[in-house]
């Protein structure tokens, strides 16, 4: 009886530590995990906040928004690849929110009841993308509320994502070009139209495996498992429209060093533009472990950390 009693006084703690955290967006803000929400466009929509340890009201943070990839979760991606201690180690603040799914009121599940981002592909096999979701104005809702309620943060917003996270993050650098500094996508695919010069674009950084079955980088249909994913442009050709984008010359040169080929674009630095093909690697987040099978997604080979080369891009200007 009292071991039921503690367990009992214990959970009840642990619920109100979690409902604390919940809130304290409207108090005073210190190191750690937040859960928070808004409503956008008739849905509920929740994403997890870090901030770093040794967390300095004095001092000015860069945000570094993540998104998951199709099927995933915010969870998934915090618990995944380090990135707490990645953001305490370089001390920034990280966002991670989540897709919506066909049933909001039920937990996400990759099989079930999976979230996805509307990445502009007009793929109806995309749920997010079936049902028109505003995802664009969710993320600009929910940056403007972060910039709104921590003082702390600095001009240097970026965003990176994964698979379909990468393509949520290309369509976001492509509708906000003065929203951030620098973006970094993996193994997803710019869907969007009509490459029109802007003023400001954000820096990117592209990374991708040349042997990954979900984003062939020749371009073509794609399948997961049996079902047909889309049919998509050639890797090469959708980085030479970026140039358009810059007002820029399409050409390249390449750079092969072990099993990393570095793509140099002519008219500008390479902290603008550039672009990481991992040779044999698949359809895996570069430096960390693999989630599903290698007869679905390729095999998981490269040797790079992605997160130390993407936060050193983000870094230098």
């Amino acid at each position: 009886m009292k071991n039921s009693l503690l367990i009992y006084l214990v959970s009840i703690l642990i619920l109100f530590s979690c409902q604390l955290n919940q809130e304290s967006e409207t108090t005073k803000w210190g190191s750690g995990t937040y859960r928070l929400s808004l409503s956008h466009d008739g849905l509920d929509r929740e994403y997890i906040l870090y901030i770093p340890q040794n967390f300095d009201e004095e001092k000015n943070y860069s945000l570094l928004t993540i998104f998951h990839g199709g099927g995933g979760q915010a969870e998934e991606v915090v618990e995944s690849n380090n990135w707490l201690l990645f953001a305490d180690e370089k001390n920034f603040i990280a966002v991670f929110p989540d897709g919506s799914r066909a049933d909001m009121e039920s937990p996400a599940s990759f099989a079930n009841n999976p979230q996805t981002w509307n990445d502009g592909s007009e793929r109806s096999n995309i749920g997010a993308v079936e049902r028109n979701v505003d995802d664009v104005g969710f993320i600009n809702k929910m940056i403007a509320k972060l910039e709104d309620t921590i003082p702390n943060l600095s001009e240097d917003i970026f965003a990176i994502g994964f698979s379909n996270g990468a393509s949520m993050t290309f369509r976001m650098a492509r509708e906000n070009p003065e929203l951030f500094e620098a973006v970094a996508p993996v193994a997803g695919t710019d869907w969007m139209p009509d490459f029109v010069p802007v003023s400001t674009p954000p820096r990117l950084l592209y990374i991708t495996g040349t042997e990954d079955p979900l984003n062939p980088f020749e371009g073509g249909d794609i399948f997961l498992g049996n079902s047909y994913a889309g049919t998509k442009p050639d890797v090469e050709e959708m980085m030479l429209n970026w140039t358009d984008l810059f007002n820029c010359e399409d050409q390249f040169t390449t750079e092969t060093e072990d099993d990393i080929r570095t793509y140099q674009f002519d008219c500008f630095t390479n902290n603008q533009l550039r672009m990481l093909a991992l040779i044999e690697h698949g359809h895996h987040w570069p430096g960390a472990g693999s989630t599903l099978p290698a007869f679905l997604v390729g095999e998981n080979t490269t040797s790079l950390n992605a997160n130390e080369v993407i936060w050193e891009f983000f870094d230098i200007r």
